[in-house]
């Protein structure tokens, strides 16, 4: 991937993809496989193993279909604004086709991080506009919600508006950052303002940073206000799948592309999110709720009526308003309110239906000007929902809470009808005749739509002062969920779904301990139960709040729960409405599933091969260790046995004897990991694997999870811990401004950073098992012990097995129990064994540890479970010493290859800072050409050639040094020669050469040297062929000369000779 990355663009099916690199074959298959479903409108499962460029595969497919549709929606909108005629544009409107928008959702915050990396690597960065969503926990910035444990709780609190005064609004919320995202649309973000415009592309971190410091809003609304206005949406796929959260976020799918990534998940999440647990406990505290809401909803009538006498001149003591104070229609109102027991007028048809607005089919009919008033409808839902749940309690004191018990929803709905918690429908909807017509057709109102009415009432649409707490809010919609699922058209859920009834110990909710603590912290002493009139005091509860935190919770309570055993109850609705949807994932075998599971029609499929070499993986089965006759099988019987533990544990330590730096190894529970931790501890395995391994494992908490993991890659060499530093030192820093250095240091791969390598002990379907990447050097080894099946005697395990035998009855395509349970397990150990390559240069040793392994693998059925990849590069050798031997060689090799890589790439990064000097040397040559070197400038008194006798002024510098003197001495003699030469050209007297006359030109202050210097230069040229003039004749030449006579006004000669002397003393001169 990083050997070319020359972009690269690719026509398809007529639509243009742009590539950020030259693609790799398996790459363009899947462009290829996901146009196609888009452009059909169908669905497509592709299997890529990880390491082949599966996320910007999808996003450049998918973003160069959604640019050629909005190519072709400017064209047809510019075709017809050319075309249409005036008459025309009067009688008809053409809708304008909406631009189909991408969902792009993963498991877990940290990879769609990546995937926004990811996105930024493509041409489409700067084309489109995307949002990620995400949760309170990694959004919130407020100075003290985002430091607390329970950010929803507080979040909520501090956001609501805070109302000191009866029927008074507009109050401002507690939170900044979310006040001052009021009134602001999304293109208040989009539009260019210097540098308040939102990123193009951005992660969690930079989202956080721009919202906080550019407009100081809330992140988390503020990715809510985007969803609209964005063509891409980032977020995990639980937001979409579950209808709680995609209708709070009012996210519409309807002609979307929705890809899933990491979808080998995406079924146990689709039941996960249509599962439901009703409490005992949640029922009791919703009742009190409601009565505390009521006496609420009367004192505000009575506030009301105290008003309204007042304006009119009345007493301003009055009672509460009385049946007779009331008009015709409002005593008709009254009279039929839901308080009233439907099942006691069910021979009046309409008076049944009347009080609550409903027609014969469950429709709410149109409202007459005589409409009742909000706050009466509000009265009304009320008091029914406190009589039905005054039922549904006596139906729990019914059952005993040592029993446990199980029904299908055909039978509870029967049950909930004898209590008289659900309305008995008219006419029997289960008989056949009746369930196969049309339901515009049946003369029936379907059973739980009045109880949803008022639960909408009293939650939706409910005044100020009616106030539920947040588990109680929350209990009530899941309550409407549950009723609308179970009484949908035709019931078509009813076999989807198995319940049962049985006490479970009592676990108060996150909400309810915050509020708990909060409460205690409260310096309000306010009753228990009691109502309180909050007016006049300054706190944050609202008027009329009530205390609803109780201080003591029951040990156990009755729990009916919802098994969802089909996920596409998840997908029925809709999700169908979405243009595409495009499941990815490494390990998506087996393929089958899906379609029988989700019950959607996956017409496109495709299993891609690996891009890394074969000989840079080591992938083989052991059905056995060093003893041969302890046959490792990893059963729930063998794994409690001591020869079985220990067996594992010598494999172990022989893989970690031959393997450097990090080795993974999964095991199929906490429980059997507990177990082989006690037993190697007391054995002394433990100690053996530390000899050779750095050993840490997985805890069932992820309190320590990052931790452990920062300190097995340390083990491995590719991380440097710095540890944090002391007080006393981070003030000396402070007091010298040094910069503070990273806690962590990254050092992948690095040869000089010696360490022996770590072993991890993690779980399958656990933390480590997906979401990290253990590249390189932290996984050259991954280890499965066991095959990682569900638990046989967990309860939602035998619905769901039986649920598929009786499926497959039906419809053969969906698969049988036992086909499922294995499907199960083979991809939990196919996403556990995809831990090791990570990238092309990765290499990597995968090595299962059972037994059933080695027997089944010549069975075609068999085979289909584990991933193509892993299929073509399994082999088995039944020789446990050929194997590790094997082992060892093929760890011996890929090191050396890593090392001769790193020494291939030291030189290459030498003979480019090689071929780089070269390169500067030859560009400084060639400039010295045109321009010489500094040391080649003369000074700018060298570039003057002066006509005057300078050699009389060579011995004026008393002041020079002598080092001074010998640098500048062949200047000197070459410039005292040429102004020699050029001065005897011009007198009339014979002068010799400076060479001759170097011991009498000293003309110092001492005047008896000077004749005697003279006397000597008499007696040496009295040979010289011309005539030399005497002493006398000399001085009277010298003083003829205008120039020797120094003055002040000699500044040019004086200024000529400083390239070779220093400066004369013109006093001294004078003087002279």
């Amino acid at each position: 991937m990083a050997n070319n990355m020359i972009p690269e663009t690719m026509l398809m099916s007529g639509v243009t993809v742009d590539f950020p690199y030259k693609p790799y074959p398996c790459q363009i298959a899947m462009l290829g496989k996901i146009i196609k479903a888009l452009q059909q409108s169908k669905n497509c499962l592709l299997e890529s193993p990880t390491g082949t460029g599966k996320t910007l595969t999808l996003l450049c497919a998918a973003l160069a279909w959604q640019q050629k549709e909005i190519e072709q929606i400017r064209l047809s909108s510019s075709v017809n604004d050319s075309t249409d005629k005036p008459a025309e544009s009067t009688t008809t409107t053409t809708k304008q086709t909406p631009i189909s928008r991408i969902f792009y959702c993963t498991r877990t915050h940290k990879q769609l991080e990546q995937v926004a990396r990811q996105l930024t690597q493509t041409v489409y960065k700067d084309k489109i506009r995307m949002t990620l969503l995400s949760s309170r926990d990694n959004y919130c910035i407020h100075p003290i919600v985002s430091k607390g444990p329970n950010k929803n709780y507080e979040c909520r609190k501090v956001t609501r508006p805070d109302k000191q005064k009866f029927g008074q609004s507009n109050f401002k919320s507690e939170c900044g950052f979310f006040e001052r995202l009021k009134g602001k649309t999304a293109s208040d973000f989009f539009r260019p303002l210097g540098t308040k415009q939102i990123p193009r592309v951005f992660d969690i971190e930079q989202f956080n940073s721009f919202c906080q410091t550019t407009h100081a809003v809330c992140p988390y609304y503020t990715s809510r206000l985007l969803i609209n206005d964005v063509q891409i949406i980032l977020c995990p796929y639980n937001y979409l799948i579950d209808p709680r959260v995609r209708n709070s976020m009012q996210m519409s799918v309807n002609h979307s592309i929705i890809i899933i990534d990491e979808a080998h998940n995406i079924e146990d999440c689709a039941r996960e999110s249509m599962k439901f647990d009703m409490r005992k406990y949640d029922f009791d505290l919703a009742l009190e709720e409601i009565h505390m809401n009521q006496k609420a909803l009367e004192m505000a009538q009575i506030k009301a009526a105290q008003l309204i006498v007042n304006e009119t001149g009345f007493s301003a003591t009055q009672e509460p308003i009385c049946d007779t104070q009331l008009n015709s229609t409002q005593q008709q109102t009254t009279r039929r309110t839901p308080g009233y027991s439907e099942m006691d007028q069910l021979d009046e048809e309409n008076d049944l239906l009347e009080h609550l607005n409903i027609d014969q089919l469950g429709n709410n009919q149109e409202q007459t000007s005589d409409v009742k008033s909000d706050d009466q409808a509000v009265a009304n839902a009320l008091k029914f929902l406190a009589e039905r749940f005054s039922r549904i309690l006596l139906w729990f004191d019914t059952k005993d809470p040592r029993e446990k018990y199980t029904f299908t929803p055909k039978e509870l709905v029967e049950q909930f009808h004898q209590a008289k918690f659900i309305d008995r429908s008219i006419v029997n909807v289960h008989k056949p005749a009746t369930k196969n017509q049309p339901a515009s057709k049946r003369g029936v109102i379907q059973d739980a739509s009045r109880i949803r009415k008022a639960l909408s009432k009293s939650i939706l649409n409910a005044p100020e002062y009616i106030k539920f707490s947040d588990e109680t809010a929350n209990f009530l919609e899941d309550l409407d969920l549950c009723l609308s699922v179970l009484y949908s058209d035709d019931y078509q859920f009813f076999d989807d779904y198995k319940i049962t009834l049985k006490t479970i110990p009592f676990e108060p909710s996150a909400s309810a301990v915050a509020q708990m603590q909060q409460s205690s912290s409260n310096s309000m002493d306010m009753p228990n139960n009691e109502w309180t009139d909050m007016s006049q005091k300054s706190t944050q509860l609202k008027r009329h709040q009530y205390n609803i935190m109780k201080t003591t919770y029951p040990l156990h309570t009755q729990q009916l729960t919802f098994y969802c055993l089909s996920p596409s109850v998840a997908f029925a609705k809709d999700l169908k409405l979405a243009r595409s949807l495009i499941f990815a994932s490494g390990t998506l075998a087996p393929l089958a599933t899906y379609s029988g599971e989700l019950k959607i029609p996956f017409d496109i499929q495709m299993e891609c091969n690996h891009v890394i070499d074969v000989q840079r993986t080591f992938i083989t089965a052991l059905g056995h260790g060093r003893n041969s006759n302890i046959k490792l099988r990893a059963t729930y019987q063998n794994t409690d046995k001591f020869e079985f533990q220990d067996e594992c544990g010598l494999v172990l330590l022989d893989i970690c004897q031959r393997v450097p730096y990090g080795v993974l190894c999964f095991v199929p529970s906490y429980r059997f990991l507990n177990v082989i931790i006690t037993r190697w501890t007391s054995s002394g395995l433990w100690k053996q694997l530390n000899e050779h391994k750095s050993v840490f494992f997985e805890e069932k908490s992820s309190a320590n999870f990052q931790n452990t993991i920062n300190l097995f890659r340390e083990a491995n060499g590719t991380l440097k811990i710095v540890k944090e530093l002391s007080a006393n030192a981070k003030r000396v820093n402070a007091m010298f401004k040094r910069k503070k250095t990273s806690e962590e240091v990254s050092t992948t791969n690095s040869p000089y950073f010696t360490a022996k390598g770590g072993l991890l002990l993690a779980v399958c379907r656990g933390r480590a098992s997906e979401g990290i990447d253990f590249s390189d050097n932290n996984a050259r080894c991954v280890i499965t012990l066991g095959i990682p099946y569900p638990n046989v005697q967990d309860e939602e395990v035998i619905f769901k097995r039986n649920y598929n035998n009786e499926q497959n009855k039906r419809v053969p395509q969906i698969m049988n129990g036992s086909d499922w349970y294995d499907s199960q397990a083979y991809r939990a150990l196919n996403q556990a064994l995809g831990r090791c390559i990570r990238h092309k240069n990765d290499w990597g040793a995968l090595i299962i540890v059972d037994e059933r392994i080695v027997n089944n693998m010549q069975d075609k059925h068999f085979n289909n479970k584990i991933s193509l990849w892993i299929k073509q590069r399994l082999f088995i050798s039944r020789n446990y010493d050929v194997t590790m031997n094997a082992l060892e060689k093929f760890s011996t090799d890929m090191k050396k290859a890593d090392e001769l890589l790193i020494l291939q790439n030291e030189q290459q990064q030498l003979q480019i800072q090689q071929s780089e000097k070269q390169l500067n040397d030859d560009e400084q040559r060639r400039f010295s050409l045109i321009v010489p070197p500094l040391t080649d400038i003369p000074k700018k008194t060298e570039k003057k050639k002066w006509n005057y006798r300078q050699w009389n002024i060579g011995n004026l510098t008393d002041d020079d040094d002598e080092e001074d003197k010998k640098e500048k001495e062949t200047i000197i003699k070459q410039n005292k020669s040429r102004t020699f030469s050029k001065f005897v050209a011009k007198r009339p007297i014979a002068m010799p050469p400076p060479s001759q006359v170097q011991n009498v030109i000293d003309i110092t202050d001492d005047e008896d040297e000077n004749m005697k210097n003279c006397q000597k230069s008499d007696t040496q040229y009295s040979t010289s062929t011309p005539p030399v003039p005497i002493l006398s004749q000399k001085i009277n030449s010298f003083q003829s000369q205008s120039i020797i006579d120094i003055t002040d006004d000699d500044d040019d000669f004086i200024q000529s000779t400083a390239s070779f002397s220093s400066r004369p003393n013109k006093k001294k001169l004078k003087s002279t």
